[in-house]
């Protein structure tokens, strides 16, 4: 059945809608598609955060899928935001809170696409700027990396502050990225502490170059007990959904994600 294919080989689940197409396709042609050229905004394409996005990327199921698929990549989600409101890209993969910031300020997107369930972000100090660290509260007036200001890496910084009393003007927030660069501000003493996502972190924590604080967002439980439903999706404009309905089923074709 063509729509047991579909879950199988898909990431991205839409099972809801992946079960209209219930027809085997040697009896049922398939619709053409309204929008075949797809561009793609993420923000951190090597973290695990946009995993799922990856796979169906080189595992060639958007291809199979008739999908012509450029993705973009930038430093953080907040960037990547910009190309979708700039038009310069279709979809983003980012965190869900995205869409409900900008219906705050009336533009309309939705997600359609869950890529995980949970935020997988974490945020630690440095030993070696903080020798003396005791507690969030010593974080007052230090700056700290985020993959970009106003991304999701920043959201949980946030939370993780202000259970500690402490408000985004009380520290500095500085851009790095998910990859070589975030290893390298934290490394070179640029920054105190960072938010961010693996496996930077991981690699950081290995090296023991990172101490990690308790209230990290890894995992469901822990971004409950912070409040953060930071979790990884693909949005779009809430009108781009409904004018490409066939795309949109067919911008599913990965194994659901259980991280």
């Amino acid at each position: 059945m063509h729509d047991r294919e579909l879950n199988r080989r898909g990431f991205w689940s839409l099972a809801a809608l992946a079960a209209a197409a219930s027809v085997a396709p040697s009896l049922w042609a398939q619709p053409r598609l309204e929008k075949t050229r797809v561009a793609i905004a993420v923000g951190g394409k090597a973290a695990f955060y946009n995993l799922p996005l990856t796979i169906a990327e080189q595992l060639g199921y958007f291809k199979a899928e008739g999908l012509d698929v450029e993705i973009s990549d930038f430093k953080g989600g907040s960037l990547a935001l910009q190309a979708v409101v700039g038009g310069t890209a279709d979809v983003v993969s980012g965190a869900y809170e995205h869409t409900i910031n900008l219906q705050a300020k009336g533009q309309q997107f939705q997600a359609f696409v869950l890529q995980g369930r949970a935020p997988q972000i974490s945020m630690g100090i440095s030993p070696r700027t903080m020798p003396g660290y005791k507690g969030v509260a010593d974080l007052r007036g230090k700056k700290i990396g985020v993959s970009a200001p106003g991304s999701s890496t920043n959201m949980v910084a946030n939370r993780i502050l202000l259970r500690a009393g402490l408000t985004a003007s009380d520290v500095s927030f500085i851009g790095v990225g998910t990859s070589t660069g975030a290893l390298t501000a934290f490394r070179s003493g640029q920054i105190d502490a960072m938010s961010n996502t693996d496996p930077v972190m991981t690699m950081l924590e290995q090296r023991a170059k990172f101490a990690s604080l308790p209230t990290r967002a890894r995992s469901r439980v822990r971004s409950r007990c912070l409040a953060v439903r930071c979790r990884p999706v693909a949005y779009t404009r809430h009108a781009s959904l409904y004018r490409n309905i066939r795309t949109r089923r067919r911008h599913s074709p990965t194994p659901s994600c259980t991280a």
